[in-house]
């Protein structure tokens, strides 16, 4: 994805939007981010922003849930909302031909909703039964719990995105429409859109329908997440979940935010501890035979989202598979990984990426993380090098920067 293939406009309002053809495209596909999302909800009203995407297509001032339905099966369009930690994403699919019927309605969702009080009521009844489905999962508690210890109270990667059942019951169509007035937001929106149509065209679609959005509330001001570090000593609770046979466990810590230049070495030891062929599935699963599902993740963002390690294993081998998991924490701070190790992480990395590019929704998504976190349009380009200067004596020196075994979170979920 080079540059010079991209038309890069910013509006009036603030609104960032990004075209690229890609020829043979069957279909055009746009991805839209609206930075605020979740992390907006007051924490007495958990969920609220989740309410609010899952009933912008129940209705608009014009249209009807069920007309709105049928107009976009009509043209075999796909649309989706979903509410994030950071923002509300927006993803559309159509055929070209049919890009500014698909683009009418589109605004007309995010622009005019209806939230009306018997939709509102439905989705919320909806969402308080999915959620305590899931709080029947000990992988799902597992998590919540691990967010809850983690970070301080009112950091927002502290709510779980869609709420729990207490602050879901409390909310109604008002919530639905302050939260629509905090998130959608032009002046922290991104729009990026692919297909075969020359890129010119594909703005000329976009201005046409969302140039005139007006700026957002001055009294809103910007999205900002606070640091967050990790606990001064280990912390570790258990959560009882009835009727299960499994426990699940993540143990971790906040880590860094997207932008932080650690972030790429901090992704080089997270792969090769994590990785379906990395040293915890390899320990844990392989050797051992401890957890029937074991994995890392760095959930790194605008904020400092955390690092962790996730397993799912039999009550009796849970406290083995704590520990084989903390000698295996300490063993990569205290020695950095050998070069093939290293090599095998980064050629995994950029390969994942390189893969996710060749199809259309794959290099949409690209271009909007690097409108997101100020990447650069040539991103795609240098990414190899963010990890060609990266060798065993980079991580011998960051990675107690990154990973503190004795500040861990540890948090437990099952029977």
């Amino acid at each position: 994805m080079s540059q010079c293939q991209v038309l890069r406009l910013v509006y009036d309002s603030g609104l960032r939007v990004l075209c690229r053809r890609v020829p043979a495209s069957p279909l055009v596909h746009l991805e839209a981010f609206f930075i605020g999302g979740a992390a907006l909800d007051p924490p007495e009203r958990a969920g609220r922003t989740n309410l609010m995407v899952r009933t912008l297509r129940k209705g608009t001032l014009k249209k009807t849930g069920e007309e709105l339905e049928n107009a976009l099966e009509s043209r075999g369009a796909d649309l989706s909302f979903s509410a994030r930690t950071e923002g509300v994403a927006v993803h559309l699919s159509c055929l070209s031909d049919d890009l500014s019927y698909c683009l009418s309605l589109l605004k007309e969702m995010l622009t005019e909703p209806a939230f009306s009080d018997d939709e509102v009521a439905k989705e919320k009844n909806r969402q308080v039964d999915s959620l305590r489905q899931d709080l029947t999962r000990p992988e799902e508690v597992s998590f919540r719990l691990f967010q809850k210890l983690a970070y301080p109270d009112q950091h927002p990667y502290r709510k779980p995105v869609s709420g729990e059942p207490e602050t879901v019951s409390v909310l109604g169509a008002d919530d639905c429409r302050a939260a629509h007035k905090e998130a959608i937001v032009p002046e922290r929106g991104i729009i990026a859109i692919a297909g075969d149509v020359d890129p010119a065209l594909l703005a000329d679609a976009v201005h046409q329908h969302f140039a005139s959005l007006p700026p957002g509330n001055d009294s809103i001001g910007a999205f900002e997440v606070p640091n967050a570090a990790p606990p001064l000593a280990v912390v570790r609770e258990r959560e009882i979940v009835p009727d299960r046979t499994q426990c699940w466990v993540t143990m971790g810590h906040p880590g860094l935010r997207r932008t932080d230049p650690l972030f790429y070495p901090a992704n080089v030891l997270t792969t090769i501890l994590g990785a379906g062929w990395g040293r915890l599935f390899t320990e844990i699963r392989d050797n051992q035979g401890l957890a029937y599902a074991v994995g890392a993740g760095l959930q790194a963002g605008l904020g400092p989202g955390p690092f962790f390690v996730r397993m799912g294993i039999n009550p009796k081998d849970l406290d083995r598979a704590v520990e084989t998991a903390d000698r295996e924490l300490r063993r990569i701070v205290q020695e950095p990984p050998d070069e093939s190790e290293i090599e095998d992480a980064k050629n995994y990395i950029v390969g994942r990426l390189v893969v996710g590019t060749e199809t259309t929704p794959g290099l949409v998504g690209l271009l909007l993380t690097c409108e997101l976190y100020g990447l650069g349009l040539d991103y795609p380009e240098r990414v190899r090098s963010f990890y060609d200067r990266i060798g065993r004596e980079t991580l011998a020196e960051v990675a107690g920067s990154l990973i503190f075994p004795d500040r861990l979170v540890v948090a437990v979920a099952g029977p």
